[in-house]
């Protein structure tokens, strides 16, 4: 078991802090990634009361795999992380990270399958996130609102799926008030803002992602959102 006294024990609490390093880097890529997921794969099997946060890291950290990867493994990726949000979900149901995690790898499989997987797996990843919310709204930044909002800002209407604008916009604005500093909320906000015409909040908005210094997957990806929130102010 982890988290002894003994010398194995701390060289075993090093490995994970390495891991943990690795995911948190600014300029993260795919090879750091790996190393890190699989250091925790290795210390899974004999983690003991390190099982919990492992799961967490492993789910979320597949999911992070799974962005950073090019389309021809992504699918892999994310279902490797669904199958340790499954497990995390078995084990622990009243956990906000088993259904925001399991919701967020549905949603990288949905993205990488097409639309037939994408419009089955959709009410299971609404679900999901759903039920992270009423357990902790606040969670990763606000990522339940935010990938909701998303979701409504990008599905087709009805009575093709669940698109609806007015349903983006209020919980993309929830997630801007929980996680301000997240530059992704505001992106999101104001591309549902301009869709619907409000284009001076919309600006407000995009002027906000520029100042903004936190992003929900890896580091780099806030300037990747004020590259995009450039683009879309000219």
């Amino acid at each position: 078991m982890l988290g002894g006294g003994s010398p194995a024990a701390g060289a075993e609490s090093g490995r994970l802090s390495e891991a943990d390093k690795l995911l948190q880097s600014p300029n993260l890529d795919l090879a750091q990634a790996r190393q890190a997921l699989d250091i925790y794969e290795s210390a899974l099997p004999t983690a003991g009361s390190e099982r919990l946060p492992l799961l967490i890291k492993l789910a979320r950290g597949y999911f992070i795999l799974g962005d950073l990867a090019d389309k021809g493994p992504r699918r892999g990726y994310y279902e490797k992380g669904r199958n340790y949000a499954e497990q995390l979900l078995r084990e622990q149901p009243d956990r906000v990270e088993s259904h925001y995690w399991l919701a967020l790898n549905l949603a990288g499989l949905a993205n990488t399958g097409g639309k037939t997987e994408g419009y089955k797996l959709l009410p299971r990843i609404m679900e999901g996130l759903q039920r992270s919310l009423l357990l902790d709204p606040a969670y990763d930044q606000a990522g339940g609102h935010r990938v909701l909002g998303r979701i409504y800002y990008e599905a087709p209407g009805w009575p093709l799926s669940v698109g609806n604008l007015e349903k983006s916009l209020q919980h993309l604005r929830q997630a801007t008030a929980l996680a301000p500093d997240n530059s992704t909320n505001h992106l999101y906000l104001a591309e549902t803002l301009t869709r619907l015409d409000q284009e001076a909040e919309a600006k407000r908005e995009l002027e906000k992602v520029l100042k903004s210094n936190r992003h929900a997957v890896w580091p780099q990806g806030v300037e990747d959102d004020r590259q995009q929130a450039r683009h879309l102010l000219k």
